[in-house]
């Protein structure tokens, strides 16, 4: 493993602070290693540390209906963990290194020693920390948008008015990759913390709540929905 001082000059994070000041980070941060396939941590658990990698390959992930969702792929020079030294919550996820890793991590309690100590050099740090963050927030967001909108077209939901046939309370077959259509009316298509979802009536009147990557296809009576196209969409 490198000096800390030497490999973090490289990455962009801390591209705003003179030697003198990277040296200070330098001698707050510690050297970590994970071989090939070893959790960096876990859905669920505490962590309150920024990982900066050196070498090797990182996976940050989570996992929405018992499916895995990917994140990002943390590469040399990438960070990740960064939400870890804002908020005191549980990461929305896990990590895993894909191959060996060495990397570099600058705790929570260190980053408010250097706020303390060094008001400067932690004020330039955080700075570059929110840019970091912001920018991995808004891919994250087009990743999201891009699969929304993948999705809806997949399953025929963008070539309908779902406003009408939710207030037409007209009568939709939804298969889905569990297996056999659900039939019945649709009630509500809103977003949710795990994304969009469809809320269905069924005809004995129970309450199906459909993720919408979990939808294969969404079909009905052509003829109850024929001037779909004169009506704008929702």
């Amino acid at each position: 493993m490198s000096e800390p001082q030497q490999f973090l000059a490289t990455v962009p994070l801390f591209a705003s602070l003179a030697p003198e000041e990277l040296a200070i980070v330098s001698g707050m941060v510690t050297g970590v290693e994970w071989e090939a396939g070893a959790d960096v941590f876990s859905m669920g658990d505490t962590s309150d540390s920024m990982v900066v990698v050196e070498e090797g390959v990182v996976e940050v992930y989570t996992v929405v209906s018992g499916i895995e969702k990917l994140f990002m792929t943390v590469r040399a020079g990438g960070v990740f963990g960064l939400l870890a030294l804002i908020d005191i919550g549980d990461p929305p996820g896990g990590a895993r290194a894909v191959e060996r890793t060495r990397a570099f991590a600058l705790a929570r309690q260190s980053l408010d020693r250097l706020v303390e100590e060094h008001p400067g050099v932690g004020a330039k740090l955080l700075s570059g920390i929110g840019t970091t963050l912001g920018r991995q927030i808004r891919i994250l967001i087009d990743q999201y948008r891009d699969t929304v909108a993948w999705n809806l077209e997949v399953t025929g939901l963008t070539s309908l008015n779902l406003e009408r046939i939710m207030t037409e309370r007209i009568q939709v077959a939804v298969e889905t990759i569990r297996g056999e259509p659900l039939t019945g009316t649709l009630l509500r298509f809103e977003a949710s913390a795990a994304g969009h979802e469809l809320y269905l009536e069924s005809k004995d009147k129970e309450i199906h709540v459909i993720p919408y990557h979990a939808i294969v296809r969404l079909s009905l009576d052509r003829s109850a929905v024929s001037d779909t196209e004169d009506t704008p969409l929702l």
